[in-house]
């Protein structure tokens, strides 16, 4: 899917190929519209969220009129036309071809394997270590476990028994 802002006094049409496309004076901008002097140097941007294509005018002195409505942010569409200051385009999205949106429904879905999957099962009576764990050298306690602390009190971490090389001195 293409978007485009085509001049209205003709041109070559711009490609909106990045997913924030800036428009301004400044030579630094993706769009740099040097010819009018009413365009701010960073005047609006557009920018690609999915399909949709978003432009938002970025404070400027002559502001963005899309369908004779100046706008601070509107969500463009096909056949919008947009003016920056006084420079006017119309907003166009090409579509992809039908038929590749077709072939893109009917391609072929993984057929579901006919091996019988593997089943985890877990032992639910299984011993789980509870207050020691001997590789960290750390305790390990259950919500029950712990003391009350009541609201507004901050609890912290005891490191009395933290093996040495965790312990920040």
């Amino acid at each position: 899917m293409a978007a485009n802002l085509i001049p209205t006094e003709g041109g070559s049409p711009i490609v909106l190929d990045k997913p924030i496309m800036l428009i301004g004076r400044n030579q630094s901008c993706d769009i740099s519209l040097q010819t009018s002097s009413k365009v701010s140097r960073r005047h609006c941007c557009i920018v690609q969220c999915g399909r949709k294509y978003l432009m938002r005018d970025l404070g400027s002195m002559n502001g963005v009129r899309v369908n004779t409505h100046r706008i601070v942010e509107i969500e463009l569409q096909t056949g919008d036309h947009v003016a920056v200051a006084d420079i006017q385009f119309t907003f166009r999205v090409d579509e992809p071809p039908k038929d590749a949106q077709r072939l893109k429904q009917q391609a072929p879905q993984e057929q579901p394997s006919q091996e019988t999957p593997a089943i985890l099962t877990i032992d639910s009576h299984a011993s789980l270590p509870d207050a020691q764990d001997s590789l960290l050298g750390s305790n390990t306690f259950s919500d029950d476990d712990l003391p009350a602390v009541s609201e507004g009190d901050a609890r912290r971490k005891d490191d009395s028994q933290s093996r040495p090389e965790f312990v920040k001195t």
